[in-house]
């Protein structure tokens, strides 16, 4: 059985009750608009909502920080390695490059080695 932290499609960190805080912060912020929709207040909660947003994101980049672990590392290892084609294909352009291969040489200035000579 996988646990459940390292189920695909989990987005949420574990850590420090986050998705708790996350819950009752997304419960409430719709039912505070509306309360101060209906009672025609207009921004009263906008500072108190503001600050509430910057502390549930700093709460959410802190939890992700520690809901770390080797599996993660392992996953994000396996994932480097699997993009790292790109730079034999880089290397593979410069030596071409350096050698003025012709499947690297610009058109125009195929156009004009006729001229040259």
């Amino acid at each position: 059985m996988i646990p459940d932290r390292h189920r695909p499609g989990r987005r949420l960190p574990r850590r420090y009750r986050f998705p708790a805080h996350f819950a009752v912060f997304a419960a409430a912020v719709p039912l505070l608009l509306i309360a101060e929709a209906l009672s025609g207040s207009t921004w009263n909660l906008f500072w108190p909502l503001a600050a509430w947003t910057v502390l549930v994101t700093l709460h959410y980049f802190v939890a992700s920080a520690y809901d770390l672990d080797n599996a993660w590392v392992d996953d994000r290892v396996t994932d480097l390695r699997a993009r790292s084609y790109d730079f034999d294909h880089i290397q593979n352009i410069e030596q071409r490059v350096r050698e003025h291969d012709a499947s690297v040489t610009p058109p125009i200035e195929k156009r004009r080695e006729p001229k040259d000579r």
